[in-house]
């Protein structure tokens, strides 16, 4: 989690009213495959995520993860317990973490595409790729620059055109739209699988950027990231603030946006962040579980909700 992107859900959160609640549809039964978005390997020893029977995670790497022996080092460890533990893998790109100027330099398309052959050679098994996370957010650093994100989606599309690769990746923050409609333009071809990061619907329970985004795009909708917010820092007019929503609104929110994939048949994927609490509160928490892999009232949200799709699509 960038501090930019904390800065804008926690306005977005903050800002909106109650009284917007939205009324999900209920016609057809959620049919939709669940992720977790976890970065360590402490969910592949849990049995509650084995009890869920739903393999598919997600992990986010710098870019150049390829070139750096720290981040590589990590991903190793975190692809070996995946495989081990059977899950089925995404990975999205970000920024660099080699250096504080690194960090804050976009990479080039084609130090871009040779960084990113290394690792899907090193990775042949994992098929779904997100070229670069939140990619409409201003901390992401293509913000301002929707061409090169659009870029960064066609280079891993040429290198790997029997993956699937999701466009876009977008948060649900005011310039959606207009970010969205430049980015579109320099796209190659016509993505199948669009992501977006609905934390602002989830967590007001509405339905407003899931509804935009379906406008605005053909093909598959995932939410790559969403899930209920327990814990998160803003900033407030003296300085940074916590906001703690509790595990009882995060639950709601986190069946909300499940049930968002009544919408449309469109939303066939829903990745969760994330799932182990963390130890010491720094900056976010939307995690089913907590510091102790204990079950949240969330996880008892996910699995009733799984149980109840399995259950519908039994009947069929």
């Amino acid at each position: 989690m960038t501090l930019p992107r904390l800065l804008c859900v926690g306005a977005a959160l903050v800002a909106t009213a109650a009284g917007l609640t939205a009324s999900v549809p209920s016609a057809r039964a959620a049919q939709v495959t669940l992720g977790i978005g976890q970065q360590t390997i402490e969910i592949f020893r849990s049995p509650e995520w084995h009890a869920l029977k739903a393999p598919d995670v997600r992990y986010v790497t710098p870019w150049d993860t390829a070139n750096d022996p720290a981040q590589l080092d990590k991903l190793d460890t975190w692809m070996t317990a995946a495989r081990e533990a059977g899950a089925r893998v995404m990975i999205g790109f970000h920024r660099s973490h080699r250096s504080a100027r690194e960090a804050n330099r976009l990479p080039t398309l084609r130090q871009y595409r040779r960084a990113f052959e290394k690792l899907h050679e090193r990775y042949p098994d994992v098929r779904i790729w997100i070229p670069w996370n939140e990619a409409n957010n201003a901390g992401s650093l293509t913000g301002r620059n929707p061409k090169r994100a659009a870029g960064f989606y066609n280079v891993v599309k040429d290198v790997c055109p029997r993956c699937q690769v999701v466009a876009g990746d977008v948060l649900d923050q005011r310039n959606l739209e207009r970010w969205l409609t430049r980015y579109k333009r320099h796209l190659k071809s016509r993505p199948t699988i669009w992501g977006l990061h609905n934390y602002h619907d989830a967590n007001q329970r509405i339905d407003r950027s899931t509804r935009l985004m379906l406008r605005l795009t053909r093909g598959q909708l995932w939410f790559t990231e969403t899930g209920g917010v327990v814990k998160m820092r803003v900033q407030g007019k003296d300085g940074m603030i916590t906001k703690n929503y509790g595990i009882r609104r995060a639950a709601k929110a986190t069946r909300h946006v499940l049930n968002l994939s009544r919408i449309s048949r469109r939303i066939t994927r829903i990745y969760l962040y994330h799932w182990l609490a963390p130890s010491r509160f720094t900056t976010w928490d939307s995690a089913l579980t907590n510091s102790k892999m204990q079950p949240r009232m969330t996880y008892r949200v996910v699995r009733h909700w799984l149980k109840n799709a399995r259950r519908t699509r039994l009947a069929r």
